[in-house]
């Protein structure tokens, strides 16, 4: 099934759009040089102060495509790895404010857009993580390094190594996102959120950002690549293709 994404422009609000023909967006190759390509014209615009990246469908994002996933070799890992934290890392440096609003399960690619954006809403039942373990790799677009930065070493190591989605209410308590709303009011309280922020100085806000980035920390540049290793290290063992090909015969994996 064909996943699109979408720019729209409101003033200084632009809104980031994905959509699939099955109600289940994926971040297939494709689909990242469309974002890309959305990247370039919000870098462009000074005038764009908030970014909201949303969703229709009955899930969220559900991360990567398998079997782009599964063709991966050990020589050209790496460099999907690598591509895949540019592109979120593009999103974590935009001068706007990003909000994202998840509506319904989120995993893996997902949850890895969702952690380089400013600010997570999610809807009660919406569900979040990074779930790759259960397919035999490791997070490769910058979910070990956000993770682990936004959430405490104690708590990515729990949700990496179990690979569980967290309920909405429970990312709520560990910081995964910052506002749960019941499913009838969520796109409201989305739009009162944007409201807010655009009521708010846009170069005030911008020079926040770029501050509370430096009081972080140091640049991520050698944990993004050590994440980039390990995760192609992960198709020298043959457990990608054994937990992919199981996912996709919908059974538990067999581990040698």
């Amino acid at each position: 099934m064909t996943t699109q994404v979408t720019l729209s422009i409101e003033g200084s609000l632009a809104r980031i759009c994905f959509a699939a023909d099955n109600g289940i967006p994926l971040l297939t190759r494709n689909v990242r040089t469309q974002l890309g390509g959305i990247l370039d014209e919000l870098e462009q615009r000074s005038e764009i102060s908030v970014v909201v990246l949303e969703s229709k469908g009955r899930v969220f994002i559900a991360g990567a495509d398998i079997k782009e996933l599964l063709a991966l070799t050990p020589e050209n890992a790496a460099d999907n790895s690598r591509e895949g934290q540019a592109m979120m890392s593009r999103i974590e440096r935009l001068r706007a404010t990003t909000l994202i609003a998840v509506h319904a399960a989120c995993a893996g690619g997902g949850c890895e857009l969702a952690l380089a954006c400013d600010m997570r809403m999610a809807a009660e039942s919406a569900v979040i993580g990074l779930p790759e373990t259960r397919i035999g790799i490791v997070p490769g677009w910058g979910g070990t390094v956000r993770a682990t930065r936004i959430l405490g070493s104690a708590t990515a190591r729990r949700m990496i190594l179990t690979g569980e989605l967290l309920p909405a209410a429970r990312a709520l308590q560990l910081g995964l996102v910052d506002e749960v709303v019941p499913d009838d009011a969520f796109r409201a309280a989305v739009e009162t959120r944007i409201a807010t922020l655009l009521a708010r100085g846009p170069f005030a806000r911008a020079q926040a950002k770029t501050l509370i980035r430096q009081f972080e920390g140091p640049d991520s540049a050698a944990q993004f690549e050590a994440e980039a290793l390990a995760f192609a290290e992960c198709y020298r063992t043959g457990e990608p293709q054994a937990g992919m090909q199981a996912f996709l015969e919908k059974r538990d994996a067999e581990w040698s």
